[in-house]
């Protein structure tokens, strides 16, 4: 049984030739990861009045075609008729403390999270699907400054190994390894517009229970680092409303790792843009947005929409 999932991953994300250009070993990040990308957006570097809120991520990620290396889509073999269909819900606690607790100089708030997906995909005609939930993730640390009409935010999550895996499958809502992102928010908010970054850098522990597609035998498995960013620039026609572009940029750094050595080719690329809109009632903030995916390498490209708000409890 393991030999005959080993052939099919291989198959799957390798393509035809693995000699080619194209790689995942295993997907790494974007809608694959945990952590999905694009997700944060309009000026989310200003820090809330004390109290616990509760942010609310729901996604929906579609994608027909998945890149070679070079960013050719390819029409041959397992992955010519590639499908990808992702709903999921990232459900997230902020506590902001009423005690002004600095660190850094940096007000200290605390926050965690957690995914529920429903992953599908499509590869030679046949459908894969796992739902439940994915890695959970926490925020011990994040300090929030102000600096005149600039906002940042200062902050490392913590992804947990608690999602379902199992080596067999094609499709698993969580990653099997450890995952830490370092990371820094800037909003700069004027009374019409605002520009808001978010730079992270994912540091990837080992997935110890893993079989390489190559050969079959069971060994160890390391994402590469990556770096990722989402990013917003928003026009601002009264307090209320936000009206803009917003999207994401991921870039793999390194290539995997199977069995403690670099594998070539295995690094991924994408980026996305699109509208977006975002509406303040009272405490209670509702955004809506699409993200359209270009110059994908080495991996699916397609567009995700959202549905998010934010809200005191």
């Amino acid at each position: 049984m393991k030999n005959i999932f080993s052939v099919f991953i291989f198959t799957l994300f390798l393509g035809t030739s693995w000699a080619g250009n194209t790689s995942p070993i295993g997907p790494s990040g974007g809608m694959f990861s945990s952590a999905p990308l694009g997700a944060d957006d309009f000026m989310s570097g200003m820090a809330p009045p004390p109290g616990t809120y509760w942010l609310n991520y729901s996604f929906r990620y579609e994608s027909s075609s998945f890149n070679d290396g070079s960013g050719k889509e390819i029409q041959a073999g397992p992955l010519d008729d590639f499908e990808a269909q992702i709903t999921g819900n990232v459900f997230r606690f902020l506590w902001m403390p009423e005690k002004d607790i600095r660190i850094f100089g940096g007000r200290w708030a605390p926050d965690f999270g957690v995914v529920a997906v429903d992953k599908r995909l499509k590869v030679g005609g046949k459908w894969y699907e796992e739902k439940g939930l994915g890695d959970f993730l926490i925020a011990p640390v994040n300090l929030f400054y102000k600096w005149g009409d600039v906002h940042a935010v200062l902050y490392v999550d913590f992804l947990l190994p608690t999602g379902d895996y199992d080596k067999n499958k094609v499709v698993n809502t969580g990653n099997n390894h450890w995952t830490i992102k370092p990371a820094a928010l800037f909003s700069w908010v004027k009374p019409k517009w605002e520009v808001t970054g978010i730079f992270n850098l994912d540091i990837n522990g080992s997935n110890n229970d893993y079989i390489d597609p190559r050969t079959g035998i069971e060994t160890k498995h390391k994402s590469g680092k990556a770096f990722h960013m989402d990013y917003t620039a928003s026009w601002r026609p009264t307090p209320a409303w936000n009206i803009g572009l917003q999207g994401y940029y991921w870039d793999d750094l390194e290539d995997d790792e199977v069995g403690g050595q670099r594998v070539k080719d295995t690094q991924t690329r994408v980026f996305a843009i699109g509208p977006g809109i975002r509406y303040q009632w009272g405490p209670i903030a509702l955004i809506a947005k699409a993200q359209y995916e270009f110059g994908a390498r080495n991996r699916p490209e397609g567009e995700v929409y959202w549905l998010r708000f934010v809200m005191p409890l």
